[in-house]
């Protein structure tokens, strides 16, 4: 990072923002080009885990190139300025680096989709996933090998 005034490496907020998260961004490449989309997602602190139809470009990419970036973000607005080359921005961002493991044990995919659902729900509510419903849904592990954060205009 070439701002390193403006580096995060403490865990705790690194974490904070990804468990504040509505949703992330992930970003692939296929062959040169790449694709980037928002997804929801569930973290245990360790890994991050998301779904996903059985088909369609995310799976063909990651079948391809399992290497995955995901951006989370919070505290976002735009400081105005009378010279808009001199416009800036507040805000806190995260980003993961790592790759993406398709699990196939009905346990793992179990677990995978009660972090996801965990992320959003609030209560204490337990939700079972039928045998069908891990059919027709593929879930992805990140084993994570990087995270950084960024921030500007605000205290952490």
């Amino acid at each position: 990072m070439r701002r390193k005034d403006k580096l995060v490496t403490d865990i705790d907020v690194l974490h904070s923002v990804i468990n504040n998260a509505a949703v992330c961004r992930i970003g692939l490449v296929k062959e040169e080009h790449p694709y980037v989309i928002p997804i929801s997602f569930g973290f245990d602190g360790t890994y991050l885990y998301f779904h996903s139809a059985t088909s369609g470009e995310k799976v063909e990419i990651l079948k391809m190139n399992n290497h995955i970036c995901v951006e989370f973000e919070q505290d976002i607005s735009i400081i105005e300025n009378e010279i808009p080359c001199e416009w800036g921005a507040r805000y806190l961002t995260v980003i993961v680096h790592g790759t993406a493991e398709l699990l196939n044990d009905p346990d793992e995919k179990r677990y995978g989709l009660t972090q996801i659902v965990l992320h959003y729900k609030a209560g204490d509510k337990k939700y079972d996933f039928t045998d069908q419903a891990l059919k027709t849904a593929l879930v992805y592990k990140i084993k994570i090998t990087e995270i950084i954060g960024k921030f500007s205009g605000i205290d952490i």
